[in-house]
């Protein structure tokens, strides 16, 4: 039997040459910067969409497009913010942050939806995010599911990530689903910003299949 820094050593040189299928995923993803999200699935998959569903009031989604917004900034990447309510708060960020941030303010879902439809199919931007949080639910319970399948088609074709922020699971196309459900308490919210997205509580829910055949 070999030795087993020569056991070590072979397993290094077969991860090198054949990469696994977690491997290639991870490095066809954006990261976000949130690590139980990064550590769980590399990031946002290229090609996909990626829902986050922010069940509980206060639970960090928008820690989490926070965290993403720093990011594509130091990788100068161009990101859409398609903000299903108008409730984004620009002044909680710094002027730089918001340099590669392209803020479409909508009032309706119809609104959110045309603009994902024209900007998934834009090449000028490294990502997109809608935030639905507090889309009425009337609104959500009467879009058709084909509509998020055009979505995903979308940004297959045009190899970007979708993120899509919403207050319940409603996106059958998402490839990644991931949970927030616990609310921070006021005595939290007194921490910087970058601690909290640390420790943030983040489940995932779904990780459907076809994304690891398509990475083999």
């Amino acid at each position: 039997m070999p030795p087993p820094e020569k056991l070590h050593a072979l397993r290094e040189l077969l991860a090198r040459r054949f990469p696994t299928a977690s491997q290639s995923l991870r490095a066809r993803c954006v990261a976000t910067g949130v690590p139980a999200i990064d550590e769980a699935a590399g990031g946002l998959p290229v090609g996909a969409i990626t829902e986050i569903v922010c069940a509980a009031p206060s639970c960090g989604g928008m820690l989490v497009v926070a965290r993403v917004l720093e990011l594509c900034r130091a990788q100068r990447l161009r990101v859409t913010l398609i903000d299903g309510s108008d409730c984004f708060d620009p002044q909680s960020f710094t002027q730089d942050a918001l340099i590669h941030l392209v803020w479409v303010r909508c009032h309706t879902l119809r609104q959110v939806m045309q603009s994902a439809d024209l900007l998934t199919r834009d090449a000028n931007f490294g990502l997109v995010m809608i935030d639905l949080r507090r889309q009425a639910e009337r609104e959500l319970r009467q879009e058709p599911p084909t509509s998020w399948y055009r979505l995903q088609r979308a940004a297959e074709q045009n190899q970007l990530p979708l993120l899509v922020l919403t207050p319940r699971a409603l996106v059958p196309s998402a490839q990644l689903r991931f949970l927030l459900n616990h609310s921070f308490a006021l005595s939290d919210l007194d921490s910087p910003r970058a601690l909290l997205a640390d420790v943030l509580p983040i489940e995932l829910s779904r990780q459907r299949r076809q994304l690891e055949q398509e990475a083999v």
